[in-house]
């Protein structure tokens, strides 16, 4: 829709059916990915080819240029149409890679004419998505299937293209969001877990009373708040760059490399402090780890996203948003990281694509980009601790300095070789970080927001009793009962 949208003012033609997806009459699907080219649009090989008449025929030349993931199927029981991008090619000379709009079924469940659809195999920790491959055997598409303009000089080719492609750094941003709530809900899981486990006796205790179990709780909970505040204020700094796409693509890339990155570390963690049950889908920490990996490869792979940011951050192109306190500890380990790899980059021979810069800077991008925000998330949390905090989750001191201790372990050699603090001091610093946590660990485990989310069967001795009945259980005979003689 926001594709189509944009389109609207110079083809108010467009409405009705924006109108339909606006109903949910029709499902609107966005197919730019290829089987064979991945991220790598600007040479993908499904075609549009003008004929005389002024329409179009779309046609997937090879097995490679079938469109991938989005679903085109239809199961969903509602008419389908896609944004399909294809190479607009025009009297044999192709003008790039432009947008058109393609019905892929209708409501009927009848797949439009040489419209073929290849469902995946259902892929683990998503629900209800009929991800598929999709296919185009010489589609007669009529003339205003196109959206933009026919012909263009190869400035506007680049210029048409990102106007197209625009609203997948929408997507970038919007899908990422999702991880405070994740990390939140996972968190909550995984302590109540830990609470009704007890191990020892006579006498047993709770394994949440261990580092190594209250420890991966909190600091998920910690993260959890943070990046909630980090969410809405990525979100404005996004609305307020509207018209600086550069601008756009940094700040829904760097949120998105910061939160899905540790995320998936995070909830890797609390599966396995969970033991053999934390494996399974229905204690539900293991599925949302999966949902959001497909998350991190969706609207672009956020270690690609990181190379392409780190290089251009790099040479010069743009920057990240200003730190509004340089002498805190992140902004300084953001600046330190960030001045290392330009000392660095300056030493190299061969440019930015050269095998040196492959080699010695690309694997640096991540942290890079991690570095720069877990700086911007530590600003967004304190801001909204100082402001006060609007709704539930709210930033504490001892949430703050837990994040912030959190992020330092992370690099701790740079903060030892810059002198800044030896590894004993960051050491019991992160301690008493972690103990300040420590009374206020219980209310957040408890936090009754998160019940409605909450529904494994392992976060108490009731639910898990419950279940186990409820499985399949097979018996057999029943053996006498021998008592022995004395």
């Amino acid at each position: 829709m926001g594709t189509i949208s944009s389109f609207l003012s110079e083809r108010p033609d467009l409405l009705p059916l924006l109108q339909a997806s606006e109903r949910f009459d029709a499902c609107g699907e966005f197919l730019l990915t290829e089987l064979g080219h991945g991220l790598d649009v600007r040479n993908l090989e499904t075609t549009a080819t003008h004929q005389a008449d002024g329409s179009f025929v779309l046609h997937t030349p090879n097995p490679r240029a079938a469109k991938t993931m989005p679903p085109s199927s239809p199961h969903c029981g509602m008419a389908r149409t896609a944004v399909v991008f294809a190479r607009l090619m025009v009297a044999g000379k192709d003008y790039g890679v432009r947008p058109f709009i393609v019905p892929l079924n209708d409501a009927s469940g009848a797949m439009c004419r040489g419209v073929a659809c290849r469902l995946f195999p259902a892929r683990p920790g998503a629900k209800a998505i009929d991800h598929a491959s999709t296919s185009f055997r010489h589609v007669p598409l009529p003339a205003e299937a196109l959206l933009g303009h026919l012909h263009g000089s190869p400035k506007d080719e680049r210029i048409d293209f990102m106007r197209a492609i625009h609203r997948v750094t929408v997507g970038t941003l919007c899908i990422s969001t999702s991880n405070a709530t994740v990390l939140r809900v996972s968190g909550c899981i995984a302590g109540r877990y830990s609470t009704g486990r007890r191990v020892g006796a006579p006498k047993s205790v709770s394994i949440l009373s261990f580092s190594a179990q209250y420890g991966p709780v909190a600091r998920v909970l910690a993260h959890a708040v943070v990046f909630d505040k980090y969410a809405i204020q990525a979100t404005q700094l996004f609305i307020e760059n509207v018209g600086k796409p550069d601008m756009q693509n940094v700040i829904a890339g760097v949120f998105k490399t910061t939160v899905l990155d540790y995320t998936q570390k995070a909830l890797s963690e609390l599966v396995e402090r969970c033991g053999w049950q934390g494996l399974y889908a229905h204690n539900q920490i293991s599925e949302l780890w999966l949902a959001e990996k497909g998350n991190s490869i969706a609207e672009g792979d956020f270690v690609v996203l990181c190379i392409r940011i780190a290089s251009e951050i790099l040479l010069g192109r743009y920057a990240a948003p200003k730190q509004r306190n340089p002498q805190c500890l992140l902004a300084r380990h953001e600046s330190g990281v960030w001045d290392e790899a330009r000392r660095l980059s300056a030493s190299l021979h061969g440019g930015h694509r050269g095998r040196a810069f492959n080699a010695h800077l690309l694997p640096l991008s991540l942290p890079l980009v991690r570095a720069t925000g877990q700086r911007m998330a530590y600003e967004a949390a304190k801001d909204a601790m100082v402001k006060g905090n609007d709704h539930d989750l709210g930033v504490t001191p001892q949430v703050l300095a837990l994040y912030e201790s959190t992020c330092m372990m992370e690099d701790q050699s740079w903060y030892v070789g810059n002198g800044v603090m030896s590894r004993l001091a960051l050491l019991n610093r992160d301690v008493d970080a972690m103990n300040s946590m420590l009374p206020l660990l219980k209310g957040m485990i408890d936090d009754p927001a998160v019940d409605a989310f909450v529904n494994a069967p392992m976060v108490s001795q009731d639910r898990l009793a419950a279940f186990f009945s409820s499985l399949p259980s097979f018996q057999g005979p029943e053996t006498k009962c021998f008592h022995p003689k004395l």
